[in-house]
């Protein structure tokens, strides 16, 4: 009898109500727990995913964009920034394999490169592992780490001007081919500095578009 990842409660009643949930992909965590990651609106911006009434929101109208666009999922509430702390800061690895049909749907007829965001090599030594490569890898999704990162303070902990103004901490690992795509991975938008400081480096290498998708919002 397999257990929801989050509350621990048995799945087995879960899956023989829905024909989806019976022949498809078991899901990890209870129909009570995933209906608490509250799926974005239709009406998003185009380029970060802000939900908005205009195509292109206010906050990115007056922006210098590298990145080319971003699809977020989940809104970031509160049962998000539980979940986030106990796989990202507690540890918790295994529940980073939540997401793998929601990532396999929006990957699996992308001829693009997969590129997680990295971690500086001290803050994976903290952590033990990458979070948005962990959660690539339980998906079964083939990725390439082009990018390395410097270590510098953590981003949680920076105010929204300090994180609009950050200074760039990327840089490649090896050369790229000037005409590729690639889809940058990440697990949260919150200002999109990150984002677009990696897609920055890819664009100075010569890759034509850099787009992102990242869990939440």
């Amino acid at each position: 009898m397999t257990s929801c990842l989050l509350c621990f409660q048995a799945l087995k009643s879960e899956v023989s109500w829905d024909w989806k949930w019976l022949f498809g992909e078991k899901r990890l965590c209870c129909r009570t727990c995933f209906s608490s990651f509250e799926a974005l609106g239709k009406h998003l911006c185009e380029r970060c995913s802000k939900e908005s009434a205009v195509s292109v929101c206010n906050d990115c109208q007056n922006k210098q964009f590298y990145l080319d666009s971003n699809k977020s999922i989940f809104r970031y509430n509160d049962f998000a920034k539980n979940y986030m702390k106990k796989y990202k800061f507690q540890g918790d690895y295994i529940i980073g394999a939540i997401f793998q049909q929601e990532l396999k749907q929006i990957f699996i007829k992308s001829n693009a490169i997969i590129v997680p965001i990295p971690i500086s090599k001290e803050r994976k030594l903290e952590r033990g592992f990458n979070q948005t490569a962990g959660m690539l890898k339980q998906a079964g999704i083939k990725y390439e780490e082009l990018l390395a990162r410097k270590h510098s303070e953590k981003q949680s902990k920076k105010t929204k001007k300090e994180r609009l103004e950050s200074e760039q901490v990327f840089y490649l690992q090896r050369e790229i081919c000037h005409q590729q795509e690639i889809v940058l991975f990440d697990d949260i938008y919150t200002t999109g500095s990150t984002l677009n400081l990696a897609a920055q480096q890819l664009k100075k290498a010569g890759v034509k578009r850099v787009s992102a998708v990242t869990i939440f919002r």
